[in-house]
């Protein structure tokens, strides 16, 4: 298979996985629009990297469930990820950058809980791990 065919295939790939991520999270919550926030957002653009990633600017959708059914689906696209970043609006100035790596195999946790509410603070995922400078 030729270079570009590869390309097209994982391209083909991260459509579909990205159908199943927007399914699965307008359950749960809005998308982002041009006429105002939502939920969260998904980058809809293929870059080369076997990932889809993720914006979520309300913390209820790292509930441990939702995270959970997104493993689950990536879990049927072997050597994918979705990258999930926490992005809430009132605080993009003043919030670290953190996030998940949801894995078929694993849950990479880089969320540096101590920002959140209270209710938020001991969300935990099972199997997850701390990230660390090979990921």
């Amino acid at each position: 298979m030729s270079h570009n065919g590869g390309e097209a295939v994982q391209a083909e790939t991260f459509d579909r996985l990205i159908d199943r991520v927007g399914k699965l999270l307008e359950q749960f919550g809005r998308h982002d629009s041009l006429l105002e926030m939502g939920d969260y957002s998904i980058y809809g653009d293929y870059w080369g990297f076997p990932q889809v990633k993720v914006t979520v600017e309300n913390l209820e959708l790292l509930r441990p469930d939702i995270v959970e059914r997104l493993q689950g689906v990536v879990a049927d696209f072997p050597g994918w990820e979705i990258v999930v970043a926490v992005a809430v609006p009132e605080h993009i100035s003043d919030w670290p950058d953190m996030g998940l790596y949801i894995r078929p195999h694993e849950i990479i946790d880089g969320l540096q809980r101590q920002y959140f509410p209270a209710e938020y603070q001991t969300i935990e995922y099972a199997g997850s791990r701390r990230g660390t400078e090979q990921d």
